[in-house]
């Protein structure tokens, strides 16, 4: 994750509509990324920009998400897999990673 937090930036302002939910703002230009870590481990293992997901579909899947002051960050489920699985490249897989959607405001 510390890769994305050097590359994305955005002030608490451009993202503060996420943290109400997603019945409120969705409004604005998001990148989404999905990293993925060995389980039990710290390092990165993989990154994938998910251009095909919106920012409405992702909320609508997982949630409102966890707030740290910089973006957001959710932590994807094996019950969330099949529904976001045809918005991703890598292949789900829950055995060997644990995986992590974070949103970055472009506006």
């Amino acid at each position: 994750m510390e890769s994305n937090q050097q590359k994305h930036t955005a002030n608490k302002a451009d993202i503060e509509p996420l943290q109400r939910g997603a019945g409120e703002s969705t409004q604005g230009s998001y990148t989404l990324i999905m990293n993925w870590y060995k389980i039990n481990g710290k390092n990165l293992v993989g990154e994938e920009n998910l251009s095909t997901l919106h920012i409405r579909k992702l909320l609508s899947v997982l949630g409102n998400p966890i707030w740290n002051q910089l973006y957001h960050c959710w932590t994807v489920e094996l019950k969330h897999m099949p529904e976001l699985q045809p918005y991703v490249k890598h292949t789900f897989n829950p055995d060997k990673f644990v995986y992590f959607i974070e949103a970055y405001s472009n506006t």
